[in-house]
């Protein structure tokens, strides 16, 4: 009955995010200025190109989703400086340093006895260096004012879908105070959609647990019925609304952890997208402007991921995280039948006041089909002080306003 109701709702979403779609053009993509882009410490001479020219030369440099984009796409990445200039906030490297040995992963997958900081400094496995991911600093609550998708189809075409994001972290907390957590919650976030005005309204709202192996908890308001309905998150590698994302790409990865068995692949010096250049949004062909992205050569930690779910859309995922930031850089997917699927990009900003480096583009190509998505990310603001009566059912409906 449950996965009947998901269904039912599941398609009443897609169809109202499909003919969204075919309403919203290029003309009504905006440049948007954000006070907290900062590129002026990044200026800088481009120290060289990869292209179809010399592929050859850099590949073994390349992830395999960026080698390709520039084989088949005629893409270029231009390749400047390496900059190491994140670091988090000292109470977190405290933090790290104070409960430095105590986490564990046990045999579910699970995180055990995880207090605050980085939960292993010196990962052995690739589960210690995702973990890693999901927990480097981000504040205690963050909030994306703008959170946007530009669908780019083969022709060209440009669809845009506009949506807001605010996440409350239950653990790890070190500015804002503790909050009475006696259901061991992790985190609890709200999706809202903005734009175009039919799925104006439309909000999700995802509780996660510390039990890795416990499911998620979700409910999502529809505003065509006005109800609000419990959904079931089984289906989190399905796409949504004629994009190239899965409800597990958002972030780089928001599946759960423990739902993967994870192969440590190791270190490598690597070109991967890093810092962002730029806060207007163009694009060349089918893919971003390359000139608003820096690509820079990086150590990075290389993890592999299977999903434990039979029916999961993709075969492999295997990631690139930066070990400054923990942040993932870039990712490739493959599909169940072991093709190339597709390839994940992310781009990288310093919020300095803050100190914390968070995603400003998130873009998603899809190898086969040629095609792409681009969600940005703009004006994040952290440790605001958001309440638990913020992420509630009843909250629900005005959260998109």
């Amino acid at each position: 009955m449950k996965r009947l109701l998901y269904l039912l709702i599941s398609s009443v979403v897609v169809l109202m995010f499909v003919g969204s779609f075919c309403t919203a053009y290029a003309d009504e993509l905006e440049s948007q200025k954000d006070a907290t882009f900062q590129k002026s410490y990044l200026k800088g001479e481009i120290k060289y190109k990869v292209d179809k020219s010399n592929l050859n030369k850099y590949k073994d440099k390349l992830t395999l989703g960026l080698a390709e984009i520039i084989r088949t796409w005629d893409y270029t990445a231009n390749v400047y400086e390496t900059i190491h200039d994140y670091t988090p906030i000292q109470e977190y490297i405290d933090s790290t340093e104070k409960y430095k040995g105590s986490a564990r992963v046990n045999k579910k997958g699970g995180l055990e006895n995880y207090t605050a900081g980085l939960p292993f400094p010196d990962p052995k496995t690739g589960i210690e260096v995702m973990y890693n991911y999901e927990y480097k600093y981000s504040g205690d609550d963050f909030w994306w004012t703008t959170f946007q998708f530009n669908s780019i189809s083969a022709t060209g075409k440009i669809k845009v879908i506009k949506s807001n994001y605010k996440r409350l972290a239950y653990q790890g907390r070190l500015t804002l105070g503790t909050i009475p957590n006696p259901d061991k919650v992790e985190l609890k976030e709200i999706l809202a959609f903005t734009y175009p005005e039919d799925i104006a309204g439309l909000a999700l709202l995802t509780v996660r647990y510390q039990d890795g192996t416990k499911a998620d908890d979700a409910w999502m308001y529809i505003p065509t019925i006005r109800r609000i309905r419990r959904i079931s998150t089984a289906q989190r590698s399905d796409t949504f609304g004629g994009t190239d994302y899965t409800w597990d790409d958002a972030r780089g990865l928001s599946g759960k952890i423990a739902g993967y068995n994870w192969t440590m692949i190791g270190k490598k010096e690597m070109i991967v997208p890093y810092h962002a250049l730029s806060n207007d949004y163009r694009f060349k062909g089918k893919t971003p402007h390359p000139d608003d992205i820096r690509y820079e050569l990086r150590e990075v930690w290389i993890v592999d991921g299977v999903n434990k779910e039979r029916d999961y859309s993709y075969g492999k995922i295997r990631f690139y995280i930066d070990p400054d930031s923990w942040a993932i850089c870039a990712s490739d997917h493959w599909d169940r039948r072991g093709t190339l699927w597709k390839y994940n990009e992310v781009g990288l900003v310093v919020d300095k006041k803050d100190h914390v480096m968070f995603q400003y583009y998130q873009n998603m190509f899809d190898l086969i089909a040629k095609r792409s998505t681009l969600s940005t990310k703009t004006a994040l603001k952290t440790n605001l002080g958001l309440k638990e009566t913020d992420f509630t059912t009843t909250k629900l409906q005005s959260q998109s306003r």
